[in-house]
């Protein structure tokens, strides 16, 4: 029998609400359709590395888009982030599914950062990426795991899945987010980063 295929589960706020911290380097008028290529790219990327992406809508905008491009939607509980993920967490579980929630704003991602981090999950493990700054960019596993999102998740998480056994993921690709205008000098400064300056006028 053939393994049911992982789960992305990707968050994606109304791009008019998103990313309103890059705004010093970034005009607001081109905010959206960064946050929207940003979050293309990793979609891309998610099912590249070989996972079946849901997008976690934050409104009927997003729900719109993402049937444009051809992927699942699942309603945004509008609770928080750890409702939003746990909304498809829940589905996944539910199918026996593995999942893996991932930030929609990750410029720098591969298909093969996802492929490893996929490969990692199993019965038993939690599976983490850091972000730069101690949050958690990545997340995966096989049934259901805390879930506590916001500025230094990391640490949470590696301390609430203490019951069972953790990997952890530290790679370019799953680290660097797109969130600040430093975030962005950096992409811009890296050979897989160039692709962003189509998007910024």
């Amino acid at each position: 029998m053939t393994a049911p295929s992982p789960l992305a589960i990707v968050p994606v706020k109304p791009p008019a609400d998103a990313k309103r911290r890059l705004s010093p380097a970034v005009p607001v008028s081109l905010l959206p359709s960064l946050v929207r290529a940003v979050a293309e790219h990793v979609i891309e990327v998610c099912e590249s590395g070989g996972a079946e992406v849901a997008v976690i809508a934050g409104d009927a905008e997003v729900a719109r888009w993402a049937d444009e491009i051809g992927v699942g939607v699942i309603p945004d509980p509008q609770i928080d982030l750890n409702a939003a993920i746990a909304a498809g967490v829940d589905l996944a579980t539910a199918a026996g599914r593995p999942w893996c929630a991932v930030h929609a704003d990750l410029p720098l991602l591969t298909p093969h950062d996802v492929a490893t981090f996929l490969s990692l999950i199993r019965p038993g493990r939690a599976v983490l990426a850091p972000s730069r700054d101690g949050g958690t960019n990545l997340m995966g596993g096989l049934g259901h795991l805390p879930l506590r999102y916001g500025p230094g998740s990391f640490s949470r998480h590696l301390a609430m899945a203490a019951d069972v056994e953790r990997a952890v993921v530290v790679r370019i690709g799953t680290a660097v987010e797109l969130d600040t205008p430093t975030d962005l000098a950096a992409v811009l400064r890296h050979p897989r980063g160039s692709w962003i300056r189509a998007h910024l006028g």
